[in-house]
């Protein structure tokens, strides 16, 4: 997930404020942590970070997504737990903000603003978490994988040079696109076929762009689609909540 422009800045004007910040820069796969850290809060100021978990073979399964101004850590005035499992990862150069908890609580307790700002940066967290629960258990894996790409857009996209529509603003490989839709590669890859066929999306190993946002909208909705002149719609016809963001 991605928080909305202004109240990202707002966020990240606070966080890297506080006399605790640490500011680092991570090359791509760096780990940022691979055990819970009690006490520790890490907000995203630039890139993106993978959360997952660790497999037998040392590999990183893919969790979750997050972007510029999401918070993850030990979660202020959330339950603290020795027992928290999972990794954090950047996904390309990331720039992360690490922060001591009881720093940002006190922060929050003493300034309304803050504790606004907090709140929403919450409140949109949560909202993603609760409807990715209820899609992953109840709709078919070609939807979800249309919800999932849809998602992906509100990292902000920008007008593909390869073909008509947007480029995803994150290099994404197959093997991770079927970890957020919790399913087996073998099963993702031919509905990915099925969708370029369809003149829906484009991608190779370097990128993936959405040809048809508004097919895909239809697709995470439910409805059936053929191929038709809708599927070739120019990106002019896009809902501007796709459009890129700054």
């Amino acid at each position: 997930m991605k928080v909305p422009t202004s109240l990202a800045t707002d966020f990240l004007t606070i966080a890297t404020g506080l006399r605790t910040a640490r500011r680092h820069v991570l090359k791509d796969k760096v780990l940022i942590y691979g055990t819970f850290q009690p006490g520790r809060v890490y907000i995203v100021e630039h890139g993106y970070v993978r959360l997952g978990t660790t497999q037998a073979d040392g590999r990183v399964a893919t969790r979750a997504l997050l972007g510029k101004a999401s918070i993850f850590g030990d979660l202020p005035f959330c339950p603290a737990t020795f027992e928290q499992s999972g990794v954090a990862v950047a996904s390309g150069e990331a720039h992360v903000i690490e922060l001591k908890r009881p720093a940002l609580e006190t922060v929050v307790r003493q300034d309304e603003a803050v504790r606004q700002t907090l709140l929403e940066i919450y409140g949109l967290q949560f909202r993603f978490l609760d409807r990715r629960l209820q899609w992953q258990f109840i709709m078919p894996l070609e939807r979800r994988i249309a919800t999932v790409l849809l998602d992906l857009m509100c990292f902000g996209g920008k007008s593909c040079p390869h073909h008509p529509g947007y480029v995803l603003d994150i290099r994404l490989t197959h093997q991770e696109l079927s970890e957020l839709v919790l399913a087996a590669r073998s099963n993702v890859t031919p509905i990915l076929n099925t969708f370029r066929a369809q003149n829906v999306i484009a991608y190779s190993r370097a990128y993936i762009c959405l040809r048809a946002i508004d097919a895909l909208g239809e697709i995470a909705a439910g409805v059936a689609i053929g191929l038709d002149a809708r599927l070739c719609s120019s990106p002019a016809q896009y809902p501007p909540m796709y459009t890129r963001t700054k």
